[in-house]
């Protein structure tokens, strides 16, 4: 093992450290990459990074307008009508909703990517009826936390995970999700009956306990409408794929596919004319709904893309002493550890970070590009696709997360027994993945 080689090991293992003691991790990154890229001599490469993904339109502009859209489904109240939608069955059949409040979370995070905005959506009227029923509260804090962060987000194609991997292996957007689609349904039906399964055991449940819910809000026909718009674009992005063929027009014009971003702002547009309730007071509604718009671009610059700004920076220096090129060598060499490791580098990454996105984007931009230079784009694919998978099972049972930190206070309950009940349900969840990449590798 080389001099850099060892610098990059040690810089890494105290840049770690240093987030797991609470530092902020942009900065933990970014100073470990300067250091990296100093230590041999090349400390612009870091400057020329942050230039460069800074410019990067097919990665900001689907981040930040997919976020956009979500402040404005929370302004308008329709993340919640979608919630209360979906929660209208599962009223009558009270011991599915452990199963069918993590589905809940699930499809909710499809349509908003943030975690935390996910449950705040969902909590509100999820951990009520759950407590109400005779759940315990901590029951109803693990399903909202499994629900919104076990993996919906990735059939989002404004997701950072997906847009990473797209970008780093210049493949279309469709061919990723469909990637991701079985493996991470294998990963979420895993982690929800595991889930059911310990609630059952340490006996959360009882009717005994169950009560009045408070929350009897009836459905209308505005309601229903109002609760089709947050899935909204995912469907259209769905039927204007190219393959599908079912508007040659717009294939056209747009061989690759239409832009998420051009999606995302047309459905914004949608919803404010939906949500249009007294035409005296149309400026003063678009004029607010606009503002959340742009509030929510500039929430996913402040929080996304500057860790993927920070990732790309590391990347740079532990680029720059040779360790990327280690490591791609590695995982091209066996499929079976690449199997194995692309998900656990990620998931443990996750854990200490707190951070879903971070890690997932770090690996995709670090590894995907050198295993596509072999020719294996489809294992490129796919390699990034259980990284995201294993990141996103990571932020899922970290103490430090601000999804498990939210859903904690929202509940009432302590982080630690929220931590210690998802465990199970994530690390079983973690080994149906690598069995999944040892099957298809």
């Amino acid at each position: 093992m080389n001099s850099p080689l060892i610098a990059a090991i040690l810089i890494t293992t105290a840049a770690l450290l240093l987030i797991r003691r609470g530092v902020d991790v942009r900065f933990v990154l970014i100073v470990a990459g300067l250091i990296m890229a100093t230590i041999i001599g090349t400390p612009w490469v870091i400057w020329d990074t942050f230039q460069k993904v800074l410019g990067r339109g097919d990665i900001i502009g689907p981040i930040c307008t997919a976020m956009g859209y979500a402040f404005v489904l929370k302004a308008t109240g329709c993340d919640r009508d979608m919630v209360r939608l979906l929660v209208q069955p599962l009223r009558k059949v009270r011991w599915l909703l452990v199963p069918g409040g993590v589905a809940i979370g699930f499809v909710t995070n499809m349509a908003i990517t943030s975690q935390t905005a996910s449950a705040a959506a969902v909590g509100p009227i999820l951990i009520p009826l759950m407590i109400a029923s005779g759940y315990a509260p901590l029951a109803a804090a693990g399903t909202l936390l499994l629900g919104c962060s076990v993996g919906g987000n990735l059939f989002n194609p404004g997701e950072p995970d997906i847009v990473a991997i797209r970008s780093s292996v210049n493949a279309d957007i469709g061919d990723i999700v469909n990637a991701a689609f079985v493996p991470n349904m294998i990963s979420f039906v895993v982690a929800t009956i595991v889930l059911t399964l310990v609630i059952r055991r340490m006996k959360l449940w009882s009717m005994a306990n169950s009560t009045q819910e408070s929350d009897q809000t009836s459905l209308t026909r505005a309601t229903v409408l109002r609760a089709l718009l947050p899935p909204l674009p995912i469907l259209i992005l769905l039927l204007l794929q190219p393959r599908f063929g079912l508007f040659p027009s717009i294939a056209e014009m747009y061989p690759q596919g239409v832009q998420v971003s051009a999606v995302m702002l047309l459905c914004s547009g949608l919803v404010m004319l939906v949500t249009l309730n007294d035409p005296r007071r149309a400026i003063a509604h678009i004029s607010r709904l606009t503002i959340e718009f742009f509030e929510g671009l500039g929430f996913a610059f402040a929080k996304v893309i500057s860790l993927i700004l920070a990732a790309a920076c590391f990347l740079a220096g532990l680029e720059a002493l040779g360790a990327i090129a280690k490591l791609t060598k590695l995982l091209t060499y066996d499929t079976t550890v690449a199997a194995i490791l692309s998900p656990v580098i990620t998931w443990g990454l996750a854990v200490i970070s707190g951070s879903g996105t971070a890690p997932s984007v770090a690996f995709s931009q670090a590894v995907l590009p050198g295993v596509v230079a072999t020719g294996a784009i489809s294992a490129a694919i796919l390699m990034g696709v259980a990284g995201a998978i294993g990141a996103g099972l990571g932020r899922t049972m970290s103490p430090v997360s601000a999804i498990m930190l939210f859903t904690s206070t929202l509940a009432e309950v302590e982080p630690k027994a929220l931590v210690k009940l998802v465990t199970w349900p994530i690390l079983a969840s973690l080994v149906s993945t690598i069995i999944y990449g040892l099957l298809v590798s």
